[in-house]
């Protein structure tokens, strides 16, 4: 080994051990009791430790049963890093008790990662022609301004900041050699294994790749060899995992068009201006800008901002002058030639270029899987590590120019100063993550099943987890089908994954990601009124009951009348558990509605074949002159497929005149490709005057029957109001069966002819 090889290794071995001791310094907690921190202990952060802890220590192979009992979920959906949960899964196969070391496990690998952010880096920066010293420096700055760092706790399976650095450091390896198929093989195997931790970084990589090629067509002469080899190690890798995801998952109804495409963008304020405080606040306070997207963030500090800056007044002085040449291919080391366009790219596509631009928007509909991808702002993270690079490069190289021109001290100095901001903003990035993180104890007692007070309190009652088949948390929790939204409660998520690990039962809720449209909308139906069958009890594997779990948080009228049908087992201050028999929640209350309306109909006069409870005015449009064929109870239904407020009805209000609480409601088909959107009414005066707008979120209904949701919006009619408007704001939306009522009349009505003539009661079918 030569003494250049020696040096280069050792400055490697050195960025090691300084990215070691920064880790080692800031999250002392963390490598001292692993077990016992949380790196958030909320949201998406406890979520993906519990996800993770659940398969460990009850499933196998590629199903996930911890959530969405009965059906549970592939182990692509949940944030359960599945390479990661998978090999401790392997670990625990052979005999080691990783079961109980999962959070500490999953910390440690998380804080290796960042470990090996500025090892990458350096490599990188050492194929950039920069000397040992300088390299090992920027490389630990670079590392630990990574905008993953951020991820850390809330998306613990995107913080692998050593994983796009990577793809590029393969990228420059293919560069160097591009006939050798090594660094082709390692690319593609690479990019499939980190799609393992998060699919995220599986396009991130073939983008990348792909990028490059369309460079290489100006830059290269005969860039044929090349192009077609990394074409093969991009788009292999997503086609094998396509593949995969295929055969094996077998859902067909999962979201195809997932909300935030146009919204988790990044922009030249998440790139270029500081994100952190106290420069965040010190810049929004000079130039009153707002708060950068937080999907968009990968900045690159102030110090290679200001290199922008004048690599930008350098890129239009080309321009101006006409040299096409340096434009396209810059004086740069190659890697960096092709790099910096193929970032820019990724930089546009993150910024949502052509698609938010009026007049392409359409093209969205037609970019298939790529919207699954929906916060395209994680696609700048390539462009901070190419960039952060070529700033690297840059002052270095004017550094070396000051130096060779006799301005040595003040080129030291100089180069000082830069380095020295880059250092000050790469500490209060890491070290402000690191705070949060430390304060984050109470794993441990997360994960003790053994002294969790619940297990114990219910074994006081005679009851064991196998009396039970699953629990039901509430607040309910159903998220991830970009439909149906209910979000329950810090509580109930904590106390229900909490008491899940300690029993191994599994949850009757999701908090998962593309979840199935279909098997959402059944779980959503279990708070559904008794008019409505339970379609999800018919599936489960057996008669006995839920454990309802009820944490002391506010509850809708749906989830109170869930407790009022169970038997109380257990009161402690943080939740209350019930035993919920199924036959009590499988209960319709149909028998007896169809009795008091055989008793009552009798009694009343139809008008227009509407029967009045009260003899109110009442208005229903069950759309049966439209083209549609996709109706409810009846043929026909509306159907708008533009993205646009439809107008359900715009008129009188019923009459005779009635001033009081009212409501409309209408039926929404959960089967198109958008979400719920929202319903509004609006009341007017003779003049036009707006009286009350009132708005229901789609995704908050509750009234499920079949592939139908009831909306409901509730309004006050007051004695000035005289014309009525009820819009519905959506895309594809398909609409049946409008009802406006006073809330204290039911209206009855029959559809159907012959055998197949139904009653009716506030458009629920009382009769089969």
């Amino acid at each position: 080994m030569t003494a250049r090889h020696r040096a280069h290794w050792v400055g490697m071995a050195a960025v090691a051990v300084v990215a070691s001791g920064v880790v080692w310094a800031l999250f002392p907690s963390v490598l001292a009791h692993p077990d016992d921190i949380f790196f958030l202990n909320a949201g998406d952060g406890l979520q993906g430790y519990y996800t993770m802890a659940y398969y460990v220590k009850y499933d196998t192979g590629l199903h996930f049963s911890g959530m969405n009992y009965p059906f549970g979920e592939h182990i692509n959906f949940p944030s359960m890093q599945p390479l990661v949960s998978g090999g401790m899964r392997l670990l625990g196969g052979l005999g080691l008790p990783v079961g109980d070391h999962v959070i500490g496990l999953t910390n440690v690998v998380a804080l290796l990662g960042l470990v090996l952010a500025p090892v990458v880096m350096y490599a990188v920066l050492r194929r950039t022609r920069l000397p040992v010293w300088y390299a090992a420096i920027t490389a630990v700055l670079i590392g630990f301004m990574s905008p993953q760092i951020e991820r850390l706790g809330g998306h613990m399976a995107l913080s692998y900041a050593c994983f796009v650095p990577f793809s590029w450091y393969c990228l420059i390896r293919i560069q160097e050699a591009p006939l050798r198929a090594r660094w082709y093989l390692v690319f593609g195997l690479s990019s499939l294994l980190m799609a393992g931790a998060s699919v995220y970084f599986l396009p991130c990589a073939s983008f990348l790749a792909l990028a490059h090629g369309v460079v290489f067509c100006w830059q290269r002469r005969r860039p044929g060899p090349i192009l077609w080899r990394l074409a093969l190690a991009a788009l292999l890798p997503l086609l094998v995992f396509r593949g995969w995801l295929w055969y094996t998952d077998p859902i067909a109804d999962r979201p195809i068009n997932p909300y935030g495409f146009l919204v988790y963008l990044a922009s030249p304020a998440t790139i270029f201006t500081p994100v952190m405080a106290p420069f965040s606040d010190l810049w929004q306070a000079l130039f009153h800008t707002e708060a950068a997207n937080f999907e968009g963030w990968a900045y690159v500090g102030l110090a290679a901002a200001a290199v922008a800056v004048a690599g930008a007044l350098r890129l239009g002085k080309r321009v101006w002058h006409r040299q096409w040449g340096r434009v396209l291919r810059p004086v740069l080391p190659v890697h960096l030639q092709s790099g910096l366009w193929a970032a820019g790219f990724m930089l546009l596509l993150a910024f949502g270029w052509p698609f938010k631009f009026a007049g392409f928007s359409w093209l969205v509909d037609y970019v298939g899987p790529l919207k699954q991808f929906r916060a395209l702002g994680r696609f700048a993270w390539p462009f901070f590590y190419v960039f952060s690079t070529y700033a690297a490069y840059y002052l270095y190289r004017l550094w070396r120019y000051l130096h060779l021109h006799g301005a040595g001290g003040f080129a030291q100095g100089w180069l000082a100063l830069p380095l020295l901001l880059w250092g000050i903003e790469a500490y209060i990035h890491v070290s402000t993550r690191a705070k949060a993180v430390e304060a984050g104890a109470g794993a441990a007692a997360f994960m003790d099943a053994a002294n969790n007070p619940v297990v114990q309190q219910l074994s006081w009652t005679n009851r064991q987890a196998r009396d039970f088949q699953a629990i039901l948390p509430l607040p309910y929790f159903v998220m991830g089908s970009d439909k149906a939204d209910l979000s329950g409660s810090q509580a109930s998520f904590a106390e229900g994954y909490k008491t899940s690990l300690a029993l191994g039962l599994p949850l009757v809720a999701t908090y998962m990601t593309r979840t199935s449209v279909g098997q959402t909308m059944q779980h959503v139906q279990l708070l559904s009124s008794p008019l409505v069958e339970k379609e999800l009890l018919a599936k489960l594997p057996s008669r006995k009951p839920f454990l309802l779990l009820v944490t002391p948080d506010a509850l809708t009228w749906e989830e109170q009348r869930l407790v009022s049908l169970g038997r109380k087992l257990v009161s402690l201050p943080n939740v209350t558990l019930y035993e919920l028999p199924i036959d009590a929640l499988a209960a319709t209350t149909l028998a007896q509605e169809r009795a008091r309306a055989q008793e009552l109909l009798p009694t009343l006069t139809a008008n227009k074949g509407l029967y009045s409870s009260t003899g109110k005015g009442v208005l229903l449009d069950a759309f049966k002159g439209r083209p549609d064929p996709r109706g409810r109870l009846s043929s026909g239904s509306f159907h708008e497929p533009a993205a646009t407020f439809s107008t359900l009805y715009d008129g009188p209000l019923p009459a005779p005149a009635d001033t009081g609480r009212y409501e409309a409601a209408v039926w929404v088909n959960t089967t198109t490709d958008y979400g719920f959107g929202n319903m509004q009414v609006k009341l007017y005066t003779a003049a036009g005057q707006i009286l009350a707008h009132e708005i229901a979120d789609g995704r908050r209904a509750t009234e499920v029957q079949g592939d139908w949701v009831r909306i409901v919006v509730p309004f006050r009619r007051t004695a000035e109001a005289v014309r009525l408007e009820v819009l519905y704001d959506s895309q594809d939306l398909v609409a049946d069966d409008l009802l406006i009522r006073p809330v204290d009349t039911d209206v009855y009505y029959y559809v159907g002819q012959g055998s197949k003539r139904q009653l009716v009661k506030n458009t629920y079918p009382l009769t089969p």
